[in-house]
């Protein structure tokens, strides 16, 4: 990939193309690649980031953390402060690559549920449910089988070769040196009652699973969104150009008149000390992820006309719902000390250690540096009394009939009554990493995986599959440079609050559950409290203290009804626009269950095929 120049703006000084894409990143160039699949059809990618395809901390999957806080790799975004976090800001890293966020992330490869799904169409967004999206989520990938070892390995394990991608762009596929707490993850959530009932795939799971990782089998390098998708035979193509370092003023557009729709024009993108202004002769898409799509509408006069006019921005279609809605999965990490003599992530602060792992990756891609290490389980409330469940719910419903609630906020917890009012929906993900993870270091990246702490330690983590928390996105200023205002929201809502404190409270049940209880040091330290959580408004005020972002951002321009606060409709077109349409993780209307990169593959890959049909 050495040769793919993207660095050169040369000829775009008042060039024309048929589509201009915003973002290079996880979405951006799924959409590249299946537009140019035709040659008749034109499209540049501007991407405000760098060209790192080569670059060992991208094509190492085990060295993501190493990006962080790099401008070279992320963002490096910071929330504003948090009330309802006792005032912390949280961090917003977010890939500043081709490739994107996929590029950087810890390679988590989860897929959303049938029933998360089939809540984004009954919001109004037919073809959107699980039957119109999950061949999508098979056509983005194709799946690696797990070893025979493996399988041995973990007990129950549930894979079916013919449920998997099989013609996808992304590898995915399991690791070849797990430890021995990700067989005791199985075997200890199947001595409570809960083993793994079905592959996730599928699209319904409860209890533990050994989700994939983003890894090509072959090369043991990272198959992210700009390795899959911007390979060498796409990069050769004619009617592709990408270039890197090209920030995005606005697009321009032009203001409909006698009822008629705005039309994109153009886009405005400076490079170096150079602004270009670049045609467009068909559509606008952006990419630019769900902190900076909703951005671009707002510098663009799309957006809250009360917003834009105090940031003297000319209003083009008022739309008070662009940057709105915005949702997150919050994480909460405990952490155990492991018994003496186990291994632990936390062994690569020793050089040697580093070292040999390096060597063994080096040598034939084997090791922990060659696979994502990570284990899951999604789980409904459960050992929680009767009553209790039924006072939760109450809490839920009066917050759907309450007079002050917004249109749109009232039919998604509608939509999100029904997923947690089922007894058997899994309501939150829990995840082991053999390492430990330094929470109350969040608002700095490289201490919270820095390793900090002496001793050895696995940590546990859950997030809520399906937050009630709404933040939103905007601008600041009117500079396309500023950073916008990022205000997760992140436990915002009461009923998160418990539900979060709750499924905490149950995550310790692992730890004290053979065989997990026999590889913890017994009386050993503990990252999180030194005692075992069995207070609820206790464990409350440890979530509001521990969350963090999983840096699963979405739902800043939703796809639903205009009259709903949607911003894009069913295809993906920004309302009061002939063509522009934003076709990442913006566009949600509700966060789905799961690491999200799946999910914005997904809804990609089905994005290029609604703009494809728009062409016949």
């Amino acid at each position: 990939m050495a040769s793919f120049d993207t660095e050169s703006a040369a000829g775009l000084e008042n060039a024309a193309y048929d589509f201009v894409i915003v973002g290079g990143g996880t979405a951006g160039l799924v959409v590249a690649n299946r537009l140019t699949e035709n040659p008749n059809i034109s499209v540049l990618v501007l991407e405000a980031g760098t060209n790192r395809l080569n670059d060992p901390r991208i094509t190492i999957p085990g060295l993501g953390p190493a990006t962080f806080e790099d401008e070279d790799f992320d963002w490096n975004f910071r929330s504003c402060p948090q009330e309802q976090l006792n005032g912390r800001k949280l961090l917003a890293n977010k890939g500043r690559t081709l490739g994107g966020s996929s590029a950087i992330n810890l390679g988590m490869v989860i897929y959303p549920s049938r029933a998360g799904l089939d809540a984004w169409e009954t919001l109004g967004n037919p073809g959107w449910g699980w039957d119109g999206l999950s061949p999508y989520i098979r056509k983005f990938h194709t799946a690696a089988p797990p070893s025979e070892g493996n399988r041995e390995f973990f007990n129950g394990m549930k894979f079916d070769q013919q449920d998997q991608g099989s013609t996808g762009p992304v590898q995915v596929s399991f690791g070849d040196q797990y430890m021995p707490y990700h067989a005791a993850w199985m075997d200890s959530f199947k001595a409570l009652g809960y083993p793994q009932d079905d592959d996730p795939i599928n699209g319904a799971c409860t209890g533990p699973f050994v989700n994939p990782g983003a890894v090509d089998p072959a090369t043991h390098t990272r198959s992210h969104a700009a390795a899959a998708y911007l390979g060498p035979e796409v990069q050769a193509r004619s009617n592709l150009r990408v270039v890197t370092g090209a920030w995005v003023e606005k697009i321009i557009i032009e203001k409909g008149s006698n009822g008629d729709n705005a039309v994109a024009t153009g886009v405005r993108f400076g490079k170096d000390s150079t602004v270009y202004t670049v045609s467009v002769g068909k559509e606008v898409l952006l990419a630019a992820g769900t902190t900076q799509s909703s951005q671009l509408l707002e510098l663009s006069g799309i957006g809250n006309e009360t917003i834009l006019q105090s940031h003297g921005i000319p209003t083009i279609i008022n739309n008070p719902g662009v940057g709105e809605n915005l949702q997150d999965h919050g994480i909460v990490s405990f952490g155990y000390e492991v018994a003496d003599g186990m291994p632990s992530g936390d062994m690569a602060r020793d050089p040697a250690v580093a070292g040999a792992a390096m060597a063994a990756y080096q040598k034939d891609g084997s090791g922990p540096l060659g696979m994502v290490p990570m284990v899951s389980a999604f789980m409904p409330l459960v050992d929680t009394p009767e009553d209790e469940r039924i006072q939760l719910l109450q809490k839920l419903q009066a917050a759907v009939d309450s007079p002050d609630i917004s249109r749109t906020h009232k039919k998604q917890y509608e939509a999100l009554h029904t997923l947690l009012k089922s007894p058997d929906e899994p309501t939150a993900q829990f995840i082991l990493a053999p390492f430990q993870l330094l929470p109350r270091e969040g608002e700095h990246p490289k201490r919270l995986f820095g390793l900090g702490h002496p001793g050895f330690f696995i940590s546990l983590v859950s997030l809520l599959s399906y937050p009630l928390s709404r933040g939103s996105v905007h601008i600041q200023s009117s500079d396309p440079k500023a950073a916008p205002l990022i205000d997760h929201g992140i436990l915002r809502h009461p009923v998160d609050v418990e539900l979060q404190a709750r499924h905490s409270m149950w995550m310790e049940k692992i730890t004290e559950t053979a065989p997990m209880a026999s590889l913890l040091k017994k009386g050993g330290e503990r990252l999180h409290t030194p005692e075992p959580l069995t207070d609820l408004e206790k464990a409350k005020e440890l979530c509001r203290e521990l969350v963090l972002s999983m840096y699963h951002v979405s739902g800043t321009c939703a796809m639903m009804p205009l009259e709903d606060g949607g911003v894009v409709d069913s295809h993906l077109k920004v309302y009061g626009s002939a063509n522009i349409r934003v076709v990442d993780a913006s566009i949600f209307p509700l966060e789905p269950r799961g690491n999200i990169q799946a999910t914005v593959f997904a809804v990609a890959e089905k994005g290029a095929d609604i703009i494809k049909q728009g062409l016949n």
